[in-house]
């Protein structure tokens, strides 16, 4: 036990001395063109105006619908070059909400979009259960894509708006997630090693 406390004080000392190329108050400028790039994505994806939906045309919250229609942070994924983050999800878990991910390879590349946590989920939450269900109730159709249209031009609105602020806070997420995986592998490494017994 002695050994592990040993080697995480180490482990969070080398992590205090060398600190990333940018410090958490400032604007990582690689975080700030994927930033600009998702933004541009998300308006692309909402003026093209197609979502995944159910079997009768209803606007349906999943990553990917049967027809192969991917929902915007999908979409956002998908042209970034991750296809391989999007099977995943959708063979794991379609109804996956990206504000419960904290770790893993879906969380690598959130950390690295330029958009911090709490706006994926909102971009995500374009159109939730409860939404589906009112609107469903009501079987409207049209209000349906309404609502997932006003949801995305909202969220634009709100990623350009936030920029400046976003970015540190997107900084500060992505070390923290850079941290927390050095921990796990030198914990891993001390496990196997036999260094933990």
């Amino acid at each position: 036990m002695m050994k592990i406390l040993l080697s995480l004080t180490v482990l969070a000392a080398c992590a205090a001395t060398h600190p990333t190329t940018t410090t958490p108050n400032e604007v990582d400028p690689i975080l700030a063109v994927r930033r600009a790039q998702m933004i541009q994505w998300l308006h692309e994806y909402d003026v093209a105006g197609v979502y995944p939906t159910d079997d009768t045309g209803m606007p349906l919250s999943v990553f990917q619908d049967a027809r192969g229609v991917r929902c915007p942070m999908a979409e956002l994924m998908h042209r970034s070059g991750r296809d391989d983050l999007v099977a995943m999800v959708v063979h794991a878990n379609n109804a996956l909400r990206l504000a419960e991910v904290h770790d893993g390879p879906l969380y690598d590349w959130m950390t690295s979009s330029g958009l911090t946590h709490d706006e994926i989920a909102m971009v995500q939450g374009a159109m939730s259960f409860d939404t589906i269900k009112t609107i469903e109730q009501l079987d409207q159709h049209v209000a349906a894509r309404g609502e997932v249209h006003g949801h995305l031009e909202t969220a634009q609105v709100a990623l350009r708006v936030a920029t400046a602020q976003a970015l540190p806070v997107a900084a500060r997420e992505r070390a923290a997630a850079r941290t927390r995986q050095a921990v796990k592998t030198t914990l891993a490494s001390l496990q196997s090693s036999g260094t933990t017994r």
